[in-house]
Formats: C-alpha cells, structure tokens, sequence
C-alpha cells in the first residue's frame, strides 16, 4: 500500500500540507517508524504489533497543534486497537477507510465488532468509493464523512534489474501476447473464474501470468480438481517493486476479474503504467471505463467461454487500438475533484 500513501501524501503537499509516513517502510529516506508485523514467526509479529501500537500511542500524546495522524483501516482485526487509540483524540485523528471488512474474511463476529466500532467513531472517516460512503452513512453521522476519490499514483516506471529475480526475467522469453493477473491473490479477485477461461485456450502464444501471493491457496484449490493449462506462468510469492514494475512494463494487459471490489491499487498502477485493462463487468470498472473507454473493456468473466473470447480478441485485434488517450488522461489526472477534500481538511 505504500504507493497509495504516497499518492495521499503527494496530494496533500501539492497544497502546502506537510506530510510524513509513520509505517513500516522508509519514506523520503527517513528510517521506518514501525516494525513489519508481517513476518512468519507469530512470536515476533506479537511483540512488533505491541511495539507498533505503543509508537503509535506515544505518536498521538506528542501530538501538537495544527498536527493530525490519519489512520489506515483495511477491515481486519488489527483495525480494532487503531479504532480505540484514535478515541484519545476525536478531533485530531482522522480515520481513512480501504474497506469496513476486508472482502474475504467471512467472520460473523469480526463483522459486528468493527461495524459497531464505525457506528460508534468519533472521529472524521475518510472514505474513497459510493459503496463505503454509503454503508458508512447508514451506520453514523453523515457530517463525520469526508469523501474523496481514490489518489492517482505516480509510480516511478525506472526498475534495477539486478533486483529481478530469474523466475520473473524467464517469463518474456516467448513471443507472445501476456495478461498479467497481478496482486495477493484472494476469492474475491476471480482467479477461479480466469482459470476456467484458461482451460479452454488452444493458442500457446496467448500466456496468463500470475504474480503474487496465494494466501488463501486458491491455486492449489483449483489444481485439485482441474487441470492448469501450459498457457499459465505462476509466480506464487512476494513480488518486489522492481519486479512488480517489470512485469506492468513488459506485459500487454492487465486483468482484473473480480467479483467485488472498492477500490482497486493494482488498476491504479496499470494506469500509471498505460496498460490495458480486462476487466469484469462489475459496476465499479463499467463506471470507471465508462468514464474513460480508452484504458481498456469490460467482460463477462464468470462465462469461460466469453471471458477467453476477449482474450483471444485482444491478442488479435485490440492489442492494436490506442489505449489512454489524452482526453482521458487528462481527465483522470485533473485535480479540482480532490478540491472538496482538501478544503475539508483545512477547515478541520
């Protein structure tokens, strides 16, 4: 997520707001303020969670005036803490909502903890999508709400290829035409759905790769009872950000068949990189390519056939349209949508 940070900060320092990242990673070449609380031994993700929650306690009592911390929430049970530390200062500590509950925990009781949790917030919510904005008025006071459209990233297109592992590198060795399906995996992305889709290519030149996380196994899932077409290239792991840079740069397409979305990071990096989209056809990316038809098309990618049909389309014909036109970056980019928000907090 820290391309999202970075982008709110940049957004803010564009109107003379002065920022800094208190997270587990260096920012402007500051050393990090929090250790990572994703490591593999459970010992040691319980003792940096207490020494990052106790910084942060120490952040908000050192707070001075016309100071604020904004709080990132992604709808897990380390919200819950963030939600009780930013009690001790309702006015100053502003919450900014990815989702109310993360899209693929199905814990009944976590649900109620935290809808209780925003229902009772004292403090302003920052919410990015129609879908949040909405649930959250319906839970609390609709004047605590700051919308602002999701930032824009601006991700540096240079990568150090010394920093590249081989299994990345071997990918492009084929002439073909690559859809990158790219990110921590989870159900909610449909890679179930784009499996499906596989299973029913015939054209080696047409090649899939996967790159990131299995967290939820959903390959090995499917691996089970199906089997994975040649036509995939899995690369089942953290993914570094030059990697991650190389692959948006050397791939044609980038493809986003999921089932439920707010908001989507990896669609913000495949704009920054000018890659076409394949998306579902889910409201959130039919909005957003009605809007702006030249990043790419929507699907139908719960029907196998008619999924694999747009991919078999594009390596034929739509590789050759011009993607992300001026009128549409333009557009995308402007800023006057972000100058609600920003009069927002200067009034705080």
């Amino acid at each position: 997520m820290h391309f999202y940070l970075e982008a709110f900060c940049k957004l803010l320092e564009d109107n003379d707001i002065q920022t800094d990242i208190m997270s587990n990673f260096s920012y402007k070449n500051k050393k990090q303020y929090l250790p990572n609380v994703f490591v593999k031994s459970p010992v040691k993700k319980v003792i940096n969670l207490f020494i990052s929650y106790f910084k942060l306690l120490f952040a908000i009592l050192r707070l001075k005036k016309n100071e604020y911390i904004i709080l990132e929430l992604y709808g897990i049970v380390l919200d819950i803490p963030l939600f009780l530390l930013g009690k001790l200062n309702r006015k100053r500590i502003l919450v900014d909502v990815h989702e109310m509950m993360a899209l693929d925990y199905k814990n009944p009781t976590l649900r109620k903890i935290l809808y209780y949790l925003y229902k009772t917030c004292p403090n302003k919510i920052i919410a990015h999508s129609a879908k949040i904005s909405n649930a959250l008025s319906e839970l609390s006071n609709k004047n605590n709400i700051l919308f602002v459209p999701l930032f824009h990233y601006h991700v540096d297109l240079d990568y150090d290829i010394k920093n590249l592992g081989e299994d990345v590198i071997n990918v492009f060795e084929h002439d073909s035409t690559y859809f990158l399906f790219f990110g921590n995996i989870r159900p909610s992305k449909g890679l179930h759905n784009l499996l499906a889709a596989t299973e029913l290519l015939t054209d080696d030149r047409i090649k899939i790769i996967i790159a990131g996380q299995d967290i939820f196994n959903k390959l090995q899932e499917y691996k089970e009872s199906h089997v994975i077409n040649n036509n995939v290239i899995a690369i089942l792991r953290l993914i570094n950000d030059d990697e991650m840079k190389y692959l948006f740069k050397k791939s044609h397409a980038t493809l986003l068949p999921y089932e439920s979305i707010s908001q989507s990071a990896v669609l913000e990096t495949a704009v920054n990189f000018k890659i076409p989209l394949i998306t579902s056809n889910i409201d959130y990316f039919k909005t957003i390519l009605g809007d702006f038809p030249s990043f790419g098309k929507y699907t139908d990618t719960t029907n196998p056939g008619v999924f694999v049909d747009s991919l078999i389309h594009f390596a034929e014909v739509d590789i050759k349209e011009e993607y992300y036109n001026e009128s549409d970056m333009k557009k995308y980019y402007e800023n006057d949508k972000f100058e609600a928000f920003i009069k927002d907090i200067r009034n705080l």
